[in-house]
């Protein structure tokens, strides 16, 4: 017993007081080699490791090898020059192959250029949006942008301020915000951006033509992956196999809008789809506030103007949940409606169209029938709202809805953002405050006065901010009245023709099924629209035919319209000094002094030359007080405004 005892006092002994075999080592101090286990599973590791860093290495020399070929279009936001001692940036009109691919459709681009680094002093501007911001259907020196620049210019003489046009048609706030992105590295002191309209039919819209499905998890994604040579070629991959299954794509046109990439889609009002590009829109404004807040970039938006008295709606199909009698009640009391408009029954017409509105409230025909009735009637606030609703029930959706502009509103902060009204601006230059062809030319591109007017605001904005100067220098400097920039304006007769056309153009097929309920005036086939032609069917670019155009001045011995088409030259390009020399010798030959200096020292600011520095010493040597006369200055009718 007592030896039992003992041995049951002894402590415990573990069953395996063995290492593992890596571990353990000899009586000799010598380890064991590892097991077969353990090989195979550190065989298997390396192997893994070794297939994943091949093919890293394998993708990483093919991407190599097709940068070295220079595969694809070059994606780089801006090209590079050396001008003047300076490197000068310009948007590259690539560009635009990140957002368009396998489409056949050609954005335009602007020539707006800027030095890099930014010189002391300047106040740099970018404008960002769509074929509104590019400034279709004229070129851009008819933009918004370039109105703002020359009105900034005009107020504050002795700064310098610089209004780069970034706008491309057919784009959407997809585009605006990864432009944006890139745009901290070139200083901008100020971001102004109009866009809306495009946000479904755009690139990378929700119901576009392009490859994410309108996933805005995918389209982020597209844009980074887009950069990269690999992605490209997989992306023409795909393309010419959807090509060939699809058939022969028809051939780029050279101006369109978004008539030419939406795929005839009709979202009804409130509809999941619609629903969902109002939200990518909204998420892609705010991440654009956040990127400008991060990099104390103040921001400008724009909310978004469209024709409301002079478009009707391009789709108004009858809700699917009519009854089949509810459809024949509808179209009787419509059929009823149109018949009392006809006969100048206003009242009656009215009745009707309430009636057919009872049977489906969604239907935007209805509503832009009742605006027309009450319009007549002489019932304008009432009408504004029945045309609104024309617009916001339109199923193609062509123009921003109401709800866009409720998300551009919410924008506004007190620190980075502001809010621009600009369709408050619209109706206070419209008729009856109703927003028409007087500055749209069809249902949404303003005219040349409409631009005009955004300039006006987005300035009055930049004032109500102190953006640029101190509220008290903008008191003292913003005294220029407008029909003096209106009538110093870089837009020409040409400019007019060209924009006309091309809307002639755009409104002859789909959606544009009836004539436009304002015709607008319609010009001579002379030697101008000769020109304009050109320009239209792409024989020739907006320089050609204004050098076209201001030869054909002089030698109709008419200076005034020739010094326009400088004007407007001057403005296209300002890199591009041969047209500053040629006015100001056209200037000096009438013995405008004071004009050709004028005319020099911007030339010079914009690219100096050993012309225009002699011609500024001729302009300095003084005299006689009678051999200099003062600025003739131009007589232009300043549009229609209240």
């Amino acid at each position: 017993m007592k030896q039992k005892e003992e041995q049951t006092s002894l402590p415990h002994k573990p069953r395996n007081t063995r290492r593992p075999p890596e571990d353990q080592e000899g009586s000799s101090g010598t380890k064991f080699p590892p097991g077969p286990a353990t090989l195979s599973r550190l065989r298997s590791a390396a192997y893994a490791t070794f297939m994943v860093l091949s093919a890293v290495l394998f993708l990483a020399l093919v991407e190599g090898g097709l940068r070295l070929f220079h595969y694809g279009p070059d994606l780089a936001l801006f090209t590079a020059s050396e001008a003047g001692g300076s490197t000068r940036y310009v948007l590259n009109h690539e560009v635009k192959a990140r957002y368009f691919a396998g489409i056949p459709f050609r954005a335009s681009t602007s020539r707006d250029d800027f030095a890099m680094p930014k010189p002391s002093g300047t106040f740099r501007i970018f404008c960002l949006g769509g074929s509104t911001t590019v400034g279709f259907p004229y070129s851009y020196n008819a933009a918004f942008p370039t109105f703002l620049r020359d009105r900034l210019q005009r107020t504050f003489p002795g700064r310098k301020i610089e209004v780069i046009n970034l706008g491309m048609t057919g784009t959407n706030s997809y585009t605006v915000l990864d432009l944006a992105r890139e745009l901290p590295a070139y200083n901008p002191d100020l971001l102004v951006v109009y866009d809306g309209h495009n946000e479904f039919y755009g690139a990378l819209g929700v119901a576009s033509q392009g490859l994410t499905g309108g996933s805005r998890v995918l389209s982020l994604a597209y844009l980074r992956l887009i950069h990269l040579r690999l992605f490209l070629l997989l992306r023409d991959l795909f393309d010419a196999f959807r090509s060939v299954v699809a058939g022969t794509r028809e051939p780029a046109a050279r101006d369109v809008t978004l008539e030419r990439l939406s795929r005839s889609q009709h979202i009804p009002y409130g509809s999941p789809l619609y629903r969902k590009g109002e939200e990518i829109f909204a998420t892609n404004l705010d991440d654009l506030r956040t990127l400008c807040r991060q990099n104390r970039i103040p921001l400008l938006l724009g909310s978004q103007v469209s024709n409301l008295r002079g478009q009707a709606p391009f789709v108004s199909d009858d809700s699917s949940s009519l009854s089949p009698l509810g459809r024949r009640r509808l179209a009787e009391h419509q059929r009823a409606g149109q018949a009392a408009w006809r006969r100048g029954q206003w009242e009656v017409s009215l009745q009707e169209y309430r009636e057919a509105e009872a049977e489906d409230s969604l239907h935007a025909g209805t509503h832009f029938a009742i605006a027309r009735s009450l319009d007549a009637l002489g019932r304008r606030s009432e009408a504004r709202v029945e045309y609104v609703k024309a617009r916001d029930y339109d199923q193609l959706r062509f123009r921003a809805s109401s709800d866009f502009n409720r998300r551009i509103a919410s924008m506004e902060d007190t620190t980075t953002t502001g809010v621009v009204d600009m369709e408050g601006l619209y109706m206070l230059y419209s008729p009856d405050s109703l927003v028409g062809n007087e500055l749209i030319l069809e249902h949404l591109h303003p005219n040349s006065a409409g631009s005009f007017l955004m300039a006006k605001g987005y300035a009055a904005a930049m004032r109500e901010r102190a953006l640029l100067a101190s509220p008290e220098e903008w008191a003292r400097s913003d005294v220029i009245p407008d029909s003096t920039l209106w009538n110093d304006r870089p837009v020409t007769d040409l400019d007019e023709r060209i924009a006309l056309l091309r809307t002639t153009g755009l409104t002859s097929g789909w959606p544009f099924a009836e004539p436009s309920l304002s015709t607008p005036a319609s010009f001579p086939r002379d030697s101008l629209q000769k020109i304009a032609e050109r320009v239209v069917n792409g024989s020739w670019g907006a320089g050609d035919a204004h050098r076209a155009a201001e030869e054909y001045y002089e030698g109709q011995r008419d200076m005034f319209h020739a010094e326009q088409e400088l004007r407007a030259l001057i403005s296209l390009d300002r890199s591009q000094a041969a047209s500053s020399l040629r006015l100001a010798r056209l200037y000096l030959e009438a013995s405008r002094r004071e004009d050709a200096r004028h005319v020099l020292e911007e030339s010079e600011r914009a690219q100096p030359t050993a012309q225009a520095e002699a011609l500024l010493e001729e302009i300095a040597r003084p005299l006689g007080p009678a051999a200099d006369s003062t600025s003739g200055g131009r007589s232009r009718a300043l549009p229609s405004t209240r």
